[in-house]
This record gives structure tokens, sequence and C-alpha cells, in this order.
């Protein structure tokens, strides 16, 4: 029982660390931080330290894994969101190194210079995801919904499993009144992240846009104990929809 044990625990640090790197990867490509996911990334990680800090049983670990992902999921609701701050500590010491000059001018604001640095690593570098990546944010934010598509397509071709870029896609082509293509693309966001609220919550709009009842509520059912806030206003549109 004691080497299971061990093998358990082995397993448990193994995943805190690769969810640790996801963390790492998202600050690369996304334009805010998901507050959920550092939450069950930063559960992960005490979970695994306080086995040994506290000389507990790994097999602990059996409770606490899944335990730390639905306080992840349902930490939108008060008073677990006081559980952000922490997190979002632990997820800034992921950060460290991963410095980009277009990145930090988007988040300035500055999107001009955002798009003039991008275009310059692209053309570089064809192939840095990233730049094409914060090239679609850009340009998103200054309205030209076409060239962010042709970025966001961009990535998810040199990137296929990247569900935030399928996301911004679907946000691009929903600006676009292209609810057809939105729901492709929030579709396949939602298939890579499956706890992806966002997007699951635009798919369902993105429904309700086209007249599809009964697939805004297969929406509305997923979404009601992770988003109570984002399901109620999802429902409320349905329920217009039908008068």
């Amino acid at each position: 029982m004691r080497v299971i044990g061990i093998i358990l625990w082995l397993v448990g640090l193994l995943w805190a660390i690769a969810q640790g790197f996801n963390i790492r990867q998202k600050a690369k490509n996304e334009q805010a931080t998901e507050h959920t996911f550092e939450l069950h990334a930063f559960l992960l990680a005490v979970s695994v330290i306080i086995i040994p800090v506290l000389s507990l049983s790994p097999f602990h670990l059996l409770w606490m894994l899944p335990t730390s992902f639905v306080l992840g999921i349902v930490s939108p609701i008060f008073p677990l969101n006081l559980l952000w701050m922490p997190a979002s500590l632990y997820g800034s010491l992921w950060y460290i190194g991963i410095y980009d000059p277009a990145r930090v001018c988007y988040l300035k604001g500055d999107y001009a210079k955002a798009i003039e640095l991008c275009n310059e690593t692209i053309r570089m570098k064809p192939a840095t995801i990233e730049s094409h990546f914060h090239l679609g944010l850009a340009y998103t934010k200054i309205g030209n919904k076409q060239k962010a598509i042709e970025s966001f397509r961009k990535v998810v071709q040199l990137s296929p499993n990247n569900a935030v870029a399928y996301f911004n896609l679907g946000m691009n082509y929903k600006d676009l009144g292209d609810a057809a293509k939105a729901i492709i693309s929030f579709k396949e966001a939602v298939r890579i992240m499956p706890d992806y609220i966002k997007a699951r919550w635009n798919l369902g709009m993105a429904y309700v846009e086209i007249g599809d009842a009964k697939n805004a509520l297969k929406v509305y059912e997923f979404i009601q104990e992770a988003d109570r806030t984002h399901a109620d206003e999802l429902y409320a549109a349905i329920k217009k929809m039908r008068k």
C-alpha cells in the first residue's frame, strides 16, 4: 500500500506541474486570466504539497484532486471567489520569463503598436503562434474583424487544440453576424476545453440567435451549476426567443 501511495502522490505532483505549465501557456496567448483555471492549479499544488508537509496519507489525494477541480468550476460563487487572489499570485510564478512587448502594448491599450510589433515578429518568424494570436486580439479591439479572423484562423492551423483561439474566432464571427460559423468555433472551443464556461455561454447565445432553443437549453443545463449569472441570462434569452 505504501508503494501505491507513493505512486499516487507522484501522479498528483506531475498533474500539478502540468497544470502550472498550462497556466504559463495560457499567459502567452490569452487576453485575460482564467481565475477558475488558476484556482484549480493552485489547489492542486496545495494538495500535493500538504501531503508530505503534514505527513498525511497520499490516499487523501483521491478526494483532494477532484475537489480542486470542482472548486475551480464553482469558484465564481461568493465567497469562493476570494480564493482567486492567492490563485493569481500562484499563477504569476509561472509567468516569469515570458515577457512579450506586443502583449504588453495590447494590455496597455496601444493596439496600433501591438499590431506593428506582431507583424514585425511574424515577418521574422512566420510560425510564431503568440504573435498571430495577439495580432488577432489587437485587430478585434480596433474593429477589424476580418483581419482578426485571418489571424485566429492562422493560430488554429498552427495550434489545432487552442481553445482560446477558437473562442476568439467565434466571437469575431458572432460580431459579424455569422452565427453558423460562430457556433462551429465555439463548439470546437468546448470540445477542447469542456469547462470553458465563456465559450459555452456564447455558444448558447449563438443558438438563441438562430432560433435553436433545444441546443440552447442543453447549454443552459450544463452551465447552470457552474455560473448561475450567465445561466440566468441565457435562460432569459431563450424565454424571450420563444415568445
